[in-house]
């Protein structure tokens, strides 16, 4: 048996491995793992940090519960989350409008939901200036994170407010 470069050869088949970067309440693991068939990699993950069957897994950005990685990809990004959705409530003026996501949609897309037609309804200019903010925050959240970064262990609700102010002045 030889190996070299993340593979080994084993009667006859050549084993890979997936570069993994769990995304879990405050934290974020990195694992190098094995490409297995009989195994789904969610399994593997769990095992290796020791995670319950209470947490959930999303690809990131991805609706769908996460159990195996597609064919011949070599890195995965994943949620791992208490909660299988998350209710977010958006408030804007007076009003707060409730619509259920996963743990692992982005800050992006809840904004995109919030200023359509589907919720607030907001004007193209507006919506351009648009952000969500964690209540008494003085920033708004990044838009490349995950909802699910921002509930409160033992909690499934995150309430943020939506506002057009400029915050690109500091």
């Amino acid at each position: 048996m030889n190996s070299h470069n993340n593979q080994s050869v084993e009667g006859g088949l050549i084993e890979e491995a997936v570069h993994v970067e769990v995304e879990i309440e405050d934290r974020i693991e990195v694992l190098t793992l094995p490409v297995s068939g009989e195994v789904e990699l969610v399994e593997v993950i769990r095992e290796k940090l020791e995670i319950g069957e209470d947490f959930h897994f999303f690809e990131r950005g991805r609706d769908e519960p996460f159990k195996h990685h597609d064919r011949g990809r070599k890195h995965v990004r994943v949620v791992a989350h208490r909660c299988h959705e998350v209710k977010l409530e958006v408030r804007f003026e007076q009003h707060s409008k409730p619509h259920h996501f996963k743990p692992s949609t982005t800050v992006f897309k809840a904004l995109q939901w919030a200023v359509s037609k589907h919720a607030y309804n907001l004007d193209p200019t507006n919506a351009a200036k648009a952000n969500l903010i964690l209540p008494d925050a003085d920033a708004p959240l990044p838009r490349e994170d995950v909802l699910g970064k921002y509930v409160k262990p033992g909690h499934c609700t995150l309430v943020v407010d939506l506002t057009l102010k400029d915050f690109s002045n500091g």
